[in-house]
């Protein structure tokens, strides 16, 4: 059995983390409370300076939830930016996140959980294990949650498992979009300076199908993350075959498509291709700018969507 090497969690502070070995400028950690992830050298160094409990705990939430959807997310200096500079979740919104974390591995119905675990403080956005406590207690006068003694030990009520289901009937629009492209690594500052950077700003979350964290089938995973996709955006620079099925798979959802191809490719596109307005770049500045303005024109700003002048 390997020896597991635990250091203090980079993005927390307060838990012991994995470590684990990473062939990036970087650091990689597993921590309980906040999940798996990758942190790069600068966001790294930007996020040493900040001792701001709240917005380490909005980060936290934030790698949480893309854990728990399956991905590992690589925090490059553009994603903490973005991420940190969100409008607080409601207290609603932190609540019915409490009950949902509950729910995630829970065994038959009645069964009991403790709140005390680190992962109720990513999952509720709390930066205190008050806040926990405070949350549960209003679940519990709301007759969702009840306290089995004085240890966190709880159980989700019959009301409880309702507003669950209410929750998940309304299905808010999905925060993901989903990048078709060719995952070839001299496209890496692409993905990272432009569709990435574009995404974040038109107020979304990029998920890209080799930076998740899963045990299916690849193709079913693709369609399983494009079904729960906003849009896609499909980049045919190299012209690969997965991104022609993976465009066609969502036009025939009914998805919005954003059609993009470095410059220099753009007369190898395939004529079923041509009548659709295509974004040509040519630096990762552009593809970024125009990405934004074209998601935003056609989807509309997203639920993450952060205006200029709110940053600190």
């Amino acid at each position: 059995m390997r020896e597991v090497d635990l250091d203090p969690c980079e993005i927390c502070l307060d838990q012991q983390a994995e470590t684990l070995p990473s062939g990036f400028d970087g650091i990689e950690q597993s921590c309980p409370r906040c999940g798996h992830f990758r942190l790069s050298g600068t966001a790294g160094s930007l996020l040493r300076r900040a001792r701001d409990r709240r917005a380490r705990a909005t980060l936290s939430g934030w790698v949480r939830e893309q854990f728990v959807a399956g991905s590992v997310p690589l925090i490059t200096s553009v994603v903490l930016e973005n991420v940190l500079r969100r409008r607080p979740s409601s207290i609603s919104d932190r609540s019915d996140g409490l009950l949902r974390e509950a729910r995630r591995g829970l065994g038959p119905l009645g069964a009991s959980f403790n709140i005390s675990e680190p992962r109720f403080l990513a999952a509720t956005y709390s930066a205190s294990k008050e806040d926990v406590v405070y949350l549960a207690r209003m679940l519990e006068n709301r007759g969702n949650l009840k306290f089995l003694g004085t240890g966190g030990d709880c159980q989700i009520l019959p009301d409880g498992y309702m507003r669950l289901e209410d929750v998940e009937r309304r299905q808010p629009i999905s925060s993901q979009g989903f990048i078709a492209m060719w995952f070839d690594p001299g496209l890496n500052k692409i993905y990272e300076d432009g569709f990435q950077k574009g995404i974040l700003a038109a107020g979304y979350d990029p998920l890209r199908i080799d930076r998740v964290e899963h045990i299916n089938r690849i193709d079913d995973e693709i369609i399983r993350q494009i079904n729960a996709s906003r849009f896609l955006v499909a980049d045919f620079t190299g012209h690969r075959g997965g991104v022609y099925f993976e465009a066609g798979y969502a036009l025939g959802r009914g998805l919005p498509v954003f059609w993009t191809c470095r410059k220099s490719d753009l007369c190898d596109l395939h004529f079923d291709i041509r009548q659709f307005n295509c974004i040509d770049w040519e630096t990762p500045e552009e593809l970024a700018i125009r990405l934004t303005s074209r998601i935003e024109a056609v989807a509309g700003p997203g639920p993450i969507k952060v205006s200029p002048t709110s940053a600190s």
